[in-house]
């Protein structure tokens, strides 16, 4: 497999298997708040583990450090903020929450192609 399909994994696992209803509601409630926090650094996790298993285990301590951060900032400010909410309204969007879902998955797709891509420069 390569980078993204890792990548797509561990953002399968972190962001539908492993988040609970808590998390669900919770991260919703605010910038700030425990369950938001849990449900980004059980992401991270998730989706660092499978970059892991991609060979990525072989870039340096530094590297990997940046991407993990750059996955739990970019994942946290997708999920805690009214970003997807704004884009909807933006371009005149159904508010069905189907249509939410979908926006709020390509934003974090688009997120891991980034981090894809800047994984073959690690």
């Amino acid at each position: 497999m390569n980078t993204f399909a890792w990548l797509l994994l561990g953002h399968l696992l972190g962001d539908w298997l492993l988040q609970n209803d808590w998390m669900a509601r919770g991260k919703k409630r605010g910038l700030l708040t425990l369950a938001g926090l849990v449900h980004c650094a059980i992401y991270m996790a998730a989706v660092v583990g499978t970059a892991w298993l991609s060979g990525l285990r072989q870039s340096r301590p530094a590297s990997y450090l940046c991407f993990a951060a750059i996955l739990f900032a970019s994942h946290w400010l997708i999920d805690a903020t009214d970003g997807v909410d704004r884009w909807m309204r933006l371009l005149r969007q159904s508010r069905l929450e189907l249509v939410r879902i979908m926006v709020d998955q390509v934003l974090h797709l688009l997120t891991l192609v980034g981090l894809a891509l800047l994984a073959a420069r690690m």
